[in-house]
Parts: structure tokens; C-alpha cells; sequence
């Protein structure tokens, strides 16, 4: 399986975008991609979830990322990141450099158990309490339902389509959250 993430040319940080096999999701608009995922565990939440953010939360990250990369920023899978290393360095300063967070910090990866602290200056309103217990309580951003109704079935796949963006996810979730059978 591969993972896309985003790459700020300036700051050299990373957002997790999506995972798949395919060519084809790179083709697609980040915001069309599953995105990055918040683990309220390490949040204090008990018991936690993998949540996704809201599509205006999305939009906010990805704007801000942007704003922040004035040089670009760039779709990439697994280890290309390496390609986009400071000139001048050898390979054993860019891995130390990457080790040391330093470079390469996935935003919502990297020190996710420390809560999230490189995520947090694009997203701060995210990590209110407030906002947190909404998004807890939302199926909608559910990760792991998510994978499960894609694996029961109930949510189609549909090629260049990523689950969490289809109307019968949002469908789902909506007579989930009316009370309604889950099937």
C-alpha cells in the first residue's frame, strides 16, 4: 500500500493524505482524499478515536499548509520526500536531520503522542475540547466505522473515489446520527 502526503518545499513537513494502491489518487485534489486523522487518545480521551477533520477544517489545514510553503508544495508517496532534501547534505545528515524531527515531520503522524503538537499551529481551533467532543461524537469522521462499513460492504468503492466522500458514507452516518438501523 502506498502513502500520499502533501510536501511544503519551505517548512519540509508533511501532510498524510491518503493510502492506496493506485496512481490514480494522486490525480485527485487533496481535499477529495481521506486526509490526515486526529487520535484523541493521545488528546486525553478516553477511549479515543482516529477521527478525520471536517471538510472546512481540510480547507483551513491545506490553505494554511499552502500559505506557509510560498515555494510550493507537492504530492508524493512514501519515500519520495527524500528527493526534496536540502541541497548539500549527504545521505547520513538528511536521515539524522529526518530521525531528529527536524525535517520531514508528518504533521499528524509525528509525535502523535504527545498531542499532536505539529498539527496544532495549522489547526488550533481542532483541538479545543469543544470542538474535539463534537467531532467524537460525529460518525461522519469515524475512521474506524468507516473501515468497517467498507469492509461489511455497506459503503461501495468506487475507482478514483476515496469511501469517505461518497453520498452512501455521508448517508450512512446521517441515519446513524438520526438514530436510525445501521443497515
Amino acid at each position: 500500500m502506498r502513502e500520499w502526503h502533501l510536501l511544503g518545499l519551505n517548512t519540509l513537513e508533511l501532510i498524510h493524505v491518503d493510502n492506496d494502491y493506485s496512481d490514480v489518487f494522486k490525480s485527485l485534489p487533496p481535499e477529495l482524499q481521506l486526509g490526515p486523522q486526529i487520535h484523541t487518545y493521545y488528546l486525553g480521551m478516553k477511549p479515543g478515536k482516529s477521527l478525520f477533520v471536517y471538510p472546512e477544517h481540510l480547507k483551513l489545514l491545506y490553505d494554511r499548509f499552502t500559505t506557509a510553503n510560498p515555494k510550493g508544495v507537492v504530492m508524493l508517496r512514501d519515500d519520495e520526500e527524500y528527493n526534496y532534501a536540502p541541497p548539500g547534505l549527504i545521505e547520513e545528515e538528511v536521515l539524522k536531520l529526518d530521525e531528529e524531527g527536524k525535517i520531514f515531520v508528518d504533521l499528524f503522524i509525528s509525535d502523535a503522542p504527545d498531542g499532536h503538537p505539529y498539527a496544532r499551529k495549522y489547526l488550533p481551533e481542532v483541538f479545543e475540547p469543544q470542538m474535539l467532543a463534537k467531532m467524537e461524537a460525529d460518525p461522519w469522521l469515524d475512521t474506524d466505522l468507516l473501515r468497517k462499513v467498507r469492509e461489511e460492504g455497506i459503503v461501495p468503492g468506487r475507482p478514483g473515489w476515496s469511501r469517505r466522500w461518497s453520498p452512501e458514507w455521508r448517508a450512512y452516518c446521517d441515519r446513524l446520527a438520526a438514530g436510525e438501523s445501521q443497515k
